[in-house]
C-alpha cells in the first residue's frame, strides 16, 4: 500500500486570518460576567406579551404528503428563492434573521432517484451567499456543490444563480443550507429528501415525517464568529441560548439578561412548540436532521421506542434504541409505532452539556415538541416522562458503529493510499487566537476566488491557506484522522460516502489499531471523538474539489477543513459555467 503522511504539527509559524461575515450586523458584544442576582429577582427589561403568529414557519411541510408518486418517471424538479433578511421570532425572542421565500426553515426539495432538482437563488442580502447541498454526490456537477470559496464565489448582492444537479444513485434524507461565512446560522436551511422505490424499508411505515433540529442564538452569528475568534472567547465556543424543533420552540423571555450575550430585544413569552399528530396503530418514519451549529444531542420520545434504519442515506439494519445521538450536520431515520395510550408526550432533544465549555444561564437545554395522539385533549405540555434506564454519555459521541449495520451489504475495499490528517487547535497567531489546524494549514476562505476554478485552470500550486491533497487515480484512499483536541468534531466529507472502518482512543497506531471491514458503517457525516483516532475509506472516483471540515460552525470559521482535489486531469476538463465563474469578479 502507497502511503502518503503528512506533518502532524506547525510550530512557530504565523497566519493572518481573515473572515467572511454574513449580512446581518450588530455592535460586538461583551462577554458577560456571571450573575450574581437570582433570577426572580431580576427586573425583566423584555415584554411578556403573547406570542404572536408565526407567519415564516410552515409546519405542513414537515409532514411528507403521501400523495407524492415515489415511482414516477425521472423529471425536474423547479424551485425559485429569495434570501432576504427579516426580525422574526422563532421562539418568541425577536432577532434578524435570514429567510428563504420569507420562511425558516426554508422550503422542503422533495424529489426521486432519477430527478434534476433546479434552483434559482436571488440574493437580496448585503453580503454574497451560496448555498451547498449536503449529502449529495453532484457526481458530475461538482461546481454546482455550493462550497462558497471552494467550488463557487458567493453569489453577490442583488444577483441570482441557478443550481442545477440530477441525482441519478441515492436516496435518503438529506439537507441544504448556507455555505458562506456563518449564514446557515442564521437561518438559511432546510429539508431535502430523496425518494427511491428501492429503499430497503419502503412499506414499513405508514406516515413520513420531518423532524430539523438545530441550535439556537439570539444574537447574529457574525457577532459570535469575531467573538471567538478573539482573545476574549480564550477559545471556548458561544454556547447557545435556546434549541429549535423545526423553528420552533418556548423561550422564557425573564433569562434574556442572565444569558452569555444579553440582547435586552423584545420578547414573548408562550411562543408554540412544534406539535406532530399521531393516529393510533400507524407507524411514523422519523427523518432527524442536526441543523444546528454547534450541540450535540440526545433525540428521544417518551415511552416510544426508535427503530433505527437509516444514517446519512444508507439504509441500515433496523435496531431498537431510546435514545439516537445526532451531531451538527447528521440525520437518521427511526421507525416510531403509535401504540401508546391516547395522550400527548414529549420529543425530547437534550443538548450534551459534556460538549460545551461554557454556561449559559439562559438555556434551557432539553428541546422540546410534542406528539398529540388524535382524540386527546389539545395542550402545549405533556406529563410522560423522559427514559430512566439509561446512563447519559461522558463525551460527544455518534450511535456505536457496531450497532449500524447497513442493509446492503458491501464491505470496504483495500485502501491504495493512505493520507493521515492531525487535527488540532493551536495558539500561533501574533494576536494568541486558537485556530483550528489539520496538519499544517488553518484554512481561511479564499476572496473572489474558488480553488475549483484553479485547478480546473491547470493550477497545481495553491495559497497557504488552501490544504489541499491531489489524489491522481482512481482508487480507494484510507483516511486516517487523529484528533488532538479536547472537543469532538463532526467530519463532513463532500461528494462521498464513507466506510468508517476504525475509530479508538488515542493516536491510531497502523497494525495495532483494531479495524472492521466487514459491511462497516456508511455514511457522509463522522463525529470523530476527543484524544481519538477515525479510520474512514472512500473511493476516489468522483473527480472534483471536495471539502472535508468540521460541521461546528465556529470550528469551520477558525479554519478546521482540508480540501481533496480528486482526479485533477478530468477536472480540467470540466465545462464550468461561465455564469458561476463571472461571480469571482462581481
Amino acid at each position: 500500500m502507497a502511503v502518503l503522511i503528512h506533518k502532524v504539527f506547525l510550530f512557530g509559524a504565523l497566519l493572518a486570518t481573515a473572515i467572511q461575515v454574513a449580512s446581518i450586523t450588530l455592535p460586538n458584544l461583551h462577554r458577560r460576567q456571571a450573575a450574581t442576582t437570582p433570577a426572580a429577582s431580576l427586573a425583566p427589561d423584555v415584554t411578556a406579551a403573547a406570542a404572536p403568529a408565526q407567519p415564516w414557519n410552515n409546519p405542513g411541510q414537515f409532514h411528507l404528503n403521501k400523495s407524492f408518486v415515489i415511482k414516477a418517471a425521472p423529471t425536474t424538479r423547479t424551485y425559485e428563492w429569495t434570501i432576504s433578511q427579516k426580525t422574526i421570532a422563532p421562539d418568541g425572542l425577536e432577532r434578524p434573521m435570514l429567510l428563504v421565500n420569507g420562511m425558516f426553515p426554508g422550503p422542503l426539495i422533495e424529489a426521486n432517484t432519477g430527478d434534476s432538482i433546479v434552483v434559482k437563488v436571488t440574493n437580496n442580502l448585503a453580503n454574497g451567499t451560496a448555498i451547498h447541498w449536503h449529502g449529495m454526490f453532484q457526481n458530475g456537477t461538482n461546481w454546482m456543490d455550493g462550497s462558497g470559496g471552494v467550488t463557487q464565489c458567493p453569489i453577490p448582492p442583488g444577483q441570482s444563480f441557478t443550481y442545477n444537479f440530477t441525482v441519478p444513485n441515492q436516496w435518503g434524507t438529506y439537507w441544504w443550507h448556507a455555505h458562506a461565512a456563518s449564514q446557515y446560522v442564521d437561518g438559511i436551511v432546510g429539508p431535502l429528501v430523496i425518494h427511491s422505490p428501492n429503499e430497503a424499508h419502503l412499506g414499513h411505515y405508514d406516515e413520513d415525517v420531518i423532524v430539523m433540529l438545530s441550535d439556537y442564538y439570539h444574537t447574529p452569528s457574525p457577532t459570535l464568529v469575531s467573538w471567538y475568534l478573539s482573545t476574549a472567547s480564550d477559545g471556548s465556543e458561544p454556547v447557545p441560548d435556546n434549541g429549535l424543533i423545526n423553528g420552533r420552540n418556548y423561550f422564557n423571555c425573564i433569562l434574556d439578561p442572565q444569558a452569555l450575550f444579553p440582547t435586552h430585544a423584545p420578547c414573548h413569552s408562550n411562543a408554540p412548540r412544534s406539535v406532530f399528530d399521531f393516529q393510533s396503530g400507524l407507524r411514523y418514519r422519523i427523518r432527524i436532521i442536526n441543523a444546528g451549529s454547534f450541540a450535540d444531542f440526545q433525540f428521544s420520545i417518551d415511552n416510544h421506542t426508535l427503530s433505527v434504519i437509516e444514517a446519512d442515506g444508507v439504509d441500515m439494519q433496523p435496531v431498537d434504541v431510546h435514545r439516537i445521538p445526532i451531531h451538527v450536520g447528521q440525520r437518521y431515520s427511526a421507525i416510531v409505532q403509535a401504540n401508546q395510550k391516547v395522550n400527548s408526550y414529549w420529543i425530547r432533544a437534550q443538548m450534551n452539556l459534556n460538549c460545551f465549555n461554557e454556561e449559559n444561564p439562559a438555556l434551557d437545554a432539553s428541546v422540546k415538541a410534542l406528539i398529540h395522539y388524535a382524540g386527546a385533549p389539545a395542550s402545549q405540555t405533556a406529563h410522560s416522562f423522559d427514559w430512566a434506564d439509561e446512563a447519559w454519555p461522558g463525551r460527544c459521541l455518534d450511535l456505536e458503529a457496531s450497532m449500524l449495520k447497513p442493509f446492503v451489504v458491501r464491505d470496504a475495499p483495500p485502501a491504495d493510499i493512505q493520507v493521515i490528517l492531525d487535527m488540532s487547535f493551536q495558539k500561533i497567531t501574533k494576536k494568541q487566537v486558537s485556530l483550528g489546524y489539520v496538519n499544517e494549514t488553518s484554512w481561511v476562505p479564499l476572496k473572489k476566488a474558488a480553488t475549483l476554478f484553479q485547478a480546473n485552470k491547470g493550477n497545481t500550486k495553491f495559497a497557504a491557506s488552501q490544504f489541499i491533497v491531489t489524489l491522481n487515480q482512481t482508487q480507494t484512499v484510507e483516511l486516517v484522522v487523529n484528533n488532538y483536541d479536547e472537543g469532538s468534531h463532526p467530519f463532513h466529507l463532500h461528494g462521498h460516502q464513507v466506510y468508517v472502518v476504525g475509530e479508538g482512543k488515542g493516536r491510531y497506531i497502523p497494525g495495532e489499531s483494531p479495524l472492521n471491514t466487514v459491511n462497516p458503517l456508511r455514511r457522509d457525516t463522522v463525529t470523530l471523538q476527543t484524544f481519538g483516532y477515525t479510520v474512514l475509506r472512500f473511493v476516489n472516483d468522483n473527480p472534483g474539489m471536495w471539502p472535508f471540515h468540521c460541521h461546528i460552525n465556529p470550528h469551520l470559521d477558525a479554519g478546521l477543513m482540508v480540501q481533496f482535489l480528486s482526479l485533477p486531469r478530468a477536472v480540467k476538463a470540466f465545462k464550468i459555467p461561465a455564469e458561476l465563474k463571472k461571480m469571482c469578479t462581481a
